[in-house]
Formats: structure tokens, C-alpha cells, sequence
């Protein structure tokens, strides 16, 4: 189990230079963009304007904070997207162009190399106590906002997280994650699984 503060984030420019982004995690760690397996982080966008190309990777995206965009992928379809709404998954390589609906926005980001891994990105907002499977060789887990969480794995590790804090888990700590928060506590779960066939792709 590793825990991460906001110390531990990382700024730096989007691949095309639109804006910055704060890293939150990747992996290999020190890997820069043309060399990670995953990578997750969050950006404050403040203008219309093209998504970076990932040619190869999957990418899943929530907004967090502010009214929401409009993301239009290939100029084929557009899909609203608010902090009420579950994260969208696409592909790296599609074209996305996101118009703001009123204001900025803040988003969260998981982008997986294709060859290597797979991901999921849930939303998960709970009070109280609760058991998370980890179905997953890594969990992320990102408190968004509301009270601090407490997470204990099986095999003994616990960690407490703020808001705008995160939790990184391995498999090695047991098949599920207990999770308790004295009010309500809104989640960004991140599941990533690595591909055994990876070095045969």
C-alpha cells in the first residue's frame, strides 16, 4: 500500500501544450509520456479545445468539479460530461475535442498502455463502512471530496485519506479493501489489470 498527498503530485504541460496537468501516479515510476504502462492524473481546463493523441492507449475520464463539457470523439458523436455523470472510457488515438459548458472544469484521467494493461474507472460516494473487491493486480483510489477515508487491506495495511489524497493498492494485500468514512466521502476507484500476455503483443 502506498499513500499519496498532494506533495506527491506531480505538474506538468499536456502532451499537445494546452494546459498542465498534476500527476497523481504512474508507473513505471519515473517514466516520462513515451514510456509509461499506466498513468493516472488530474487537470484544471479553463478552455475549449482538442484532447492530447494516445495512439495505443485506452483512457477513461471523469469530471470532478464545475458544470461539465461536451466531448465530441471523431466528429462522429458528442457526449455530455458532469461531475453527476459515471467516467467515459475511449481510445486513445480517437479525436476529442471538448467544449466547456460554463466556466472550467477540473477532470481525473486513467490512461493505460493497450498492450500491457486494462482499466476500469468507477465513482463510488458512501458514508460509513463498506467492503471493495479488488478484482484488480492494482487499486487506485482517489477521495475527490467529503470526509476522510480509512482504508485497511487483509493483510494489515491501513492508510487514512483527505480529500485530494489517494491510495495505491497492490493484489498482494488480500481480495478485498475495507473502507469507512464518518460522513459522506466521495471516490474515484481506478482497478488495473496487466495483460500476462504482454510481452507476446
Amino acid at each position: 500500500m502506498r499513500k499519496f498527498t498532494r506533495d506527491d503530485y506531480v505538474s506538468m504541460p499536456w502532451k499537445n501544450g494546452g494546459g498542465h496537468t498534476l500527476q497523481l501516479a504512474i508507473a513505471p515510476e519515473g517514466a516520462d509520456l513515451s514510456s509509461f504502462e499506466w498513468r493516472i492524473s488530474s487537470a484544471d481546463v479553463d478552455s475549449s479545445g482538442p484532447f492530447s493523441l494516445f495512439a495505443g492507449f485506452d483512457r477513461s475520464l471523469a469530471v470532478l468539479e464545475g458544470n461539465g463539457l461536451m466531448l465530441e470523439l471523431d466528429s462522429l458523436h458528442a457526449t455530455i460530461l458532469t461531475p453527476d455523470n459515471k467516467p467515459l472510457a475511449f481510445r486513445g488515438e480517437q479525436q476529442v475535442h471538448a467544449a466547456l459548458f460554463d466556466g472550467p472544469i477540473r477532470d481525473l484521467n486513467v490512461i493505460t498502455r493497450r498492450a500491457c494493461w486494462t482499466h476500469t474507472l468507477e465513482k463510488l460516494q458512501f458514508s460509513g463502512s463498506l467492503q471493495c473487491d479488488m478484482q484488480a493486480d492494482l487499486v487506485f483510489i482517489f477521495n475527490a471530496r467529503g470526509d476522510a477515508v480509512q482504508c485497511k487491506t487483509l493483510a494489515g495495511r491501513e492508510a487514512g485519506i483527505g480529500e485530494g489524497e489517494s491510495v495505491l493498492i497492490d493484489a498482494s494485500d488480500g481480495e478485498h479493501i475495507d473502507l469507512s468514512a464518518k460522513a459522506a466521502a466521495m471516490l474515484y476507484i481506478a482497478r488495473l489489470m496487466q495483460k500476462r500476455n504482454a510481452d507476446n503483443n
